[in-house]
């Protein structure tokens, strides 16, 4: 995967493997800007599910997109202020404002600023985390 695509985003806050408030090894990565901030789908595939309705705070992933690429690769988008796509819509590699950023559920800025940030994972079909930095999907 281009970096670029997470450096257009916004600022790398925290990398695949660092360690986190909640998690001793965060198997994602962490982008943040303002929350409304356009994010494109990072690859093709076709949504599986949609999590809305949830307030930042609240301990969990918050607003969601789950997405299933060609490969069976499971892409989490997670924080999301708001959802753009809907269960069994298929997305393309680039398609923009699937969603935007947001600081729904237990999003945190490690720098103390606005909470607003993504939260993207890729789970693989063995079930285990890829670094989304180095993901590259033939």
């Amino acid at each position: 995967m281009d970096l670029k695509k997470f450096t257009n985003l916004g600022n790398i806050t925290t990398p695949f493997g660092a360690r986190t408030e909640q998690e001793a090894f965060h198997p994602g990565i962490d982008v943040a800007n303002r929350k409304g901030t356009s994010i494109p789908a990072f690859v093709g595939g076709r949504i599986l599910q949609t999590i809305r309705g949830i307030k930042p705070g609240e301990n969990n992933f918050g607003n969601s997109i789950i997405l299933k690429d060609k490969n069976g690769n499971i892409h989490r988008y997670s924080h999301l202020n708001s959802v753009n796509v809907k269960p069994g819509e298929t997305v393309r590699d680039g398609q923009q404002n699937i969603a935007t950023m947001g600081d729904s559920g237990a999003a945190y800025s490690p720098t103390g600023g606005d909470a607003s940030n993504l939260d993207y994972r890729i789970v693989d079909a063995f079930g285990r985390f890829l670094n989304p930095q180095a993901f590259n999907n033939p």
